[in-house]
């Protein structure tokens, strides 16, 4: 009887595992600067209503597959802006952009962009944090801080995110340059970010750098989401083999 209980109890953890395994998260981000609010659907079944510009979703627990996603307008679900296949992949977490633009006259196209969220957990007293470029007149761009001597992000372009980098925690006036090879460039614009430790970020640029010169009235900035972050256990001497990462979204 001991040994079925274990047996059981073991089963029942392993297929836990398999079902963590299975598990992907997903957000959504409203970054079209010209797009109104929008409903998202996935697979026909409205997950997220009435979704503004500049608004970032929690995560929603989705198991991995390909699924059909539908951006619709609000106010007019007859109006889709975009309607096609996401696939997500077990155990991933992504961020689903709303990006581009949907006017006539528009420079850019509306599309999703996919981004992984996962950044290995920052220590005591550090942070974490990317730029994701979302803006759609903004040239490519680096990313500094303190008159151009901390360098967070190079040559980021249009629909791209730049890799984690780990800071100090604190507050930060975050300098948005054209990029050049020295991150020297003119500065666009600045933007004042707060960073708490042992937390990762997305610093996501959206909005009209020119916005009297744009399909719509929608002015820059950078929102400031916290990601979902993981751990890396280090195998002992003894076990090499046994390393594996611990999810802690």
């Amino acid at each position: 009887m001991a040994f079925g209980a274990v047996a059981q109890s073991a089963q029942e953890s392993d297929e836990t595992a398999d079902d963590e395994q299975a598990t992907s998260y997903l957000r959504v981000v409203h970054a079209s600067p010209d797009a109104p609010a929008v409903n998202v659907s996935v697979d026909n079944e409205t997950v997220l209503s009435d979704v503004p510009f500049g608004a970032v979703s929690d995560y929603l627990s989705l198991q991995a597959g390909t699924y059909n996603v539908t951006v619709a307008a609000a106010e007019d679900p007859d109006t889709v802006v975009f309607e096609g296949e996401v696939t997500l992949d077990p155990a991933s977490v992504t961020t689903l952009a709303a990006s581009g633009e949907i006017s006539e006259d528009a420079a850019t196209s509306f599309e999703p962009v996919l981004i992984s969220d996962t950044a290995v957990e920052p220590g005591d007293n550090e942070s974490a944090v990317r730029v994701v470029h979302l803006s759609p007149d903004a040239p490519t761009v680096d990313i500094t801080a303190a008159d151009g001597e901390v360098v967070l992000a190079d040559n980021v372009s249009f629909q791209n995110a730049s890799d984690y980098v780990t800071v100090p925690a604190g507050d930060y006036t975050v300098e948005i340059r054209a990029a050049t090879e020295d991150n020297d460039g003119e500065v666009v614009t600045t933007v004042d970010v707060s960073l708490e430790n042992g937390t990762a970020y997305s610093a996501m640029a959206v909005g009209y750098l020119n916005p009297d010169e744009a399909p719509a009235d929608t002015p820059f900035e950078v929102l400031l989401s916290e990601d979902a972050t993981k751990t890396i256990n280090i195998p002992s001497e003894a076990n090499e083999s046994a390393e594996t990462n611990e999810s802690s979204y």
